[in-house]
């Protein structure tokens, strides 16, 4: 069998762990993984490709980026392992041996990582420059559980409870199993984006003129945001009208998403915690949270660096008395240095172990 000819079926076949076939864009992204190695493979049948095919193509020049020079190893090496295993129909494998012996990339540092989250000023200019339809999507995706695009253009008239002030995520779109076709209401991204997300006070208002001016109140499965010409909005057309008013807020550097990280950040330097920006977000992993979902914001990280050191320096001077010489306040002061040098570094190693973990 020739190897273009194997992952052809393997990826016609695929499926998610839970046997589910895939859809819309993780069909789109398996297919994107699959033409950056093929090129280099094609030609073979799959029992000729050796390490030394493999590492051809490895060491070789990869212009789509390291990200996806990152996927497509994943995809590579799972398509060797399919190989070696059984069929479904009781076949033998088709390999003895997976010939991807090469370590996996690791996750390239992403620029928006450093992206700061949007300011409230900010916020108002684009709302107020969207769509009159869709204005109400910023302030969801910013205060209400940072919604992403796809989890927006799903929601429905019967998700929101403004009663007991409670929204519903239930659903995201797709453009069904081929990935072609209209958006459709499909299944959330994953299990854990299914979820209930507390209605600020300050938006029930807003969302309540928002439903009584768009949507159809007498059908709970009408669309809450109501696209213009077809049945249901489609990602792409949120992610264009979001592009065009951005550079007027000043901030040519968003999209649409990050609206979802900067409700993470804002939500814990109000005081929240890790696992209750993990609840709103929808997200089973701590890593994912951290990494890409919480921005350091200078202007915060100065408050908070003052603050401890004005406590820090009136509480160790505090505990002199008359008879404390300077140098029993200089021990005090740099042993609880110390101790909170410990604690950082204490920190920062849990934080590697986890990224090992993952």
């Amino acid at each position: 069998m020739m190897f273009k000819e194997y992952v052809e079926q393997w990826a016609a076949e695929y499926t998610l762990p839970n046997g589910e076939r895939i859809a819309g864009g993780t069909r789109r992204n398996l297919y994107l993984d699959i033409a950056h190695f093929m090129p280099a493979f094609e030609g073979l049948r799959l029992t000729e490709i050796k390490p030394r095919h493999i590492r051809s193509w490895y060491d070789g020049p990869h212009p789509e980026g390291q990200w996806s020079f990152r996927r497509a190893c994943m995809r590579l090496k799972a398509v060797f392992r399919s190989a070696t295993t059984m069929s479904m129909d009781g076949s033998p494998p088709l390999l003895k041996d997976n010939p991807f012996i090469f370590p996996i990339p690791p996750e390239p540092d992403s620029a928006r990582e450093d992206i700061p989250p949007v300011t409230p000023k900010q916020l108002r200019v684009l709302a107020e420059n969207m769509p009159d339809y869709t204005r109400l999507t910023v302030f969801l995706s910013t205060l209400a559980g940072g919604l992403r695009c796809g989890e927006l253009c799903g929601l429905q008239v019967g998700d929101i409870d403004l009663d007991n002030k409670v929204l519903r995520v239930r659903r995201s779109i797709n453009r069904g199993h081929l990935d072609r076709g209209e958006a459709r209401f499909a299944k959330t991204k994953t299990r854990r984006s299914v979820r209930d997300l507390p209605v600020p006070d300050a938006l029930v208002d807003m969302i309540r003129e928002h439903l009584h001016t768009f949507c159809d109140l007498d059908d709970p499965t009408s669309p809450v945001f109501v696209p213009r010409r077809v049945k249901v909005m489609s990602q792409t057309t949120l992610e264009a009208q979001f592009a065009r008013v951005r550079k007027k807020a000043g901030r040519s550097d968003l999209m649409l998403h990050d609206l979802r990280a900067s409700h993470a950040t804002l939500l814990m330097l109000k005081g929240g915690t890790l696992r209750e920006v993990m609840n709103q977000l929808g997200h089973a992993s701590e890593k994912v949270a951290i990494k890409h979902y919480q921005r350091v914001v200078a202007e915060h990280q100065r408050q908070i660096v003052n603050l401890l050191a004005d406590e820090f320096l009136q509480e160790a001077y505090a505990e002199g008395t008359p008879t404390d010489s300077l140098e029993d306040i200089v021990n005090i002061t740099e042993q609880r240095v110390r101790e909170l040098t410990r604690m950082i570094a204490d920190f920062k190693q849990a934080i590697d172990e986890l990224n090992l973990a993952s």
